[in-house]
């Protein structure tokens, strides 16, 4: 074991107010990384299916109509060119999906969502208990951390610009609300200041 396991081992961390701070500001970045992967979730749900009926319908179109019309020629022009020029659509229309991947994207946005809502229940449920019925406070913020972590560094970049914009008019409202950075919201870095110990004098 390293010196510096040595340390992290040995040394206490007890829970405090500023540590209730912290997790409340993480709380708060969970809610908006949740909302908006919900949010991107809708917006490419919306438009998987958006194809799929588009695509649908014109094959059902096609199918029907090129059966009726057969080789119905109308001044030298055969009908079926047109159905055919459908058809031409509906494979583009099932590239432009395959290529857009709107329907993975929501799956993975949906995923995303509910690992937010998972690590925010757990730190709602942590600072909305007193000190005593708490657990080992150098423990939870470990695993806490590494949770955070993770969630934070899968999707983010996969969040779309208008719903980051649209989740920062939501939230900026509420005073005080921890706005993820990704956002467009930059904040210094807060950092916590020890009080000065006064020794008395015999």
């Amino acid at each position: 074991m390293s010196q510096g396991d040595q340390i992290e081992s040995t040394t206490a961390l007890d829970w405090s107010p500023e540590i209730d701070r912290m997790l409340a500001r993480w709380c708060d970045k969970a809610k908006c990384f949740e909302w908006m992967h919900t949010e991107a979730y809708s917006y490419y749900d919306k438009g998987s299916k958006a194809f799929v009926i588009t695509t649908n319908c014109l094959t059902a179109i096609s199918g029907i109509s090129n059966v009726i019309v057969g080789n119905y020629t109308v001044g030298g022009f055969q009908l079926s060119w047109v159905f055919g020029g459908i058809s031409i659509a509906i494979s583009t229309l099932n590239i432009l999906q395959d290529k857009l991947g709107y329907n993975t994207s929501g799956t993975l946005h949906m995923k995303y969502a509910n690992d937010w809502c998972v690590l925010k229940s757990k730190l709602e449920e942590v600072i909305t208990l007193p000190y005593s019925g708490r657990k080992d406070c150098k423990t939870f913020l470990r695993y806490i951390k590494d949770d955070f972590t993770k969630a934070a560094t899968n999707g983010n970049t996969m969040i779309p610009a208008h719903i980051r914009a649209a989740c920062y008019v939501k939230f900026s409202a509420i005073p005080g609300f921890e706005i993820p950075d990704i956002c467009g919201q930059l904040e210094h870095t807060q950092v916590v200041i020890e009080p000065i110990k006064q020794h008395l004098l015999p």
